[in-house]
C-alpha cells in the first residue's frame, strides 16, 4: 500500500491518546529500564525539562531508520525505473494512480514500493496461466 499523508485533525476533534499494553513487551522493557536507569532518569528529565528536544530525539529515531530504508530504495530505483518503462500503459497509469496521493518526501520509497506490487502481480499470473502444449493426463 502507498504511503499516504496523513490526515490532520484540528484540536476540537482529536480524542484523548490510547496506548496498547503488551505485557511481553512490557516486561522486556521494564528489564532494560532497571538495568540502565542512568539513562531511564536522563529521559525523564528531557521529558520534563526540554520536551521539544525529546520529541526531536524520538522523531530522529524514525528519520534515521527512514534514511537507511532510502539507501536501499536508492540501489533500487535504477531496476525499478527499468521495470516501469518496459511496462505497458495500462500498468504504468495504475502505478502513477495509487502514487497521486503520496506525499513527495515519501514518492521514491512508495514508487520502488509499487513496482515490487506489480512485479509480484506479473509473477503470479505467469505461475497461474497454464503452459502452451501442456496437458494433464487422465487416467
Amino acid at each position: 500500500m502507498p504511503i499516504k499523508a496523513k490526515e490532520t485533525r484540528t484540536s476540537a476533534e482529536e480524542a484523548p491518546l490510547q496506548f496498547r499494553t503488551n505485557p511481553e513487551v512490557q516486561k522486556r522493557l521494564n528489564a532494560y529500564k532497571e538495568a540502565n536507569s542512568n539513562d531511564v532518569a536522563y529521559f525523564q528529565r528531557v521529558v520534563a525539562e526540554a520536551p521539544a528536544r525529546a520529541v526531536d530525539m524520538l522523531v530522529l529515531k524514525d528519520m534515521q531508520r527512514h534514511e537507511a530504508d532510502m539507501r536501499l530504495i536508492q540501489r533500487q530505483i535504477p531496476q525499478a525505473k527499468a521495470f516501469y518503462d518496459a511496462q505497458s500503459q495500462e500498468v504504468r497509469s495504475r502505478i502513477d494512480q495509487r502514487l497521486n496521493e503520496v506525499h513527495p518526501y515519501y514518492k521514491d520509497k512508495a514508487f520502488v514500493s509499487e513496482v515490487l506490487r506489480e512485479m509480484q502481480r506479473h509473477n503470479r499470473q505467469v505461475l497461474s496461466s497454464p503452459k502452451a502444449g501442456v496437458s494433464m493426463a487422465v487416467g
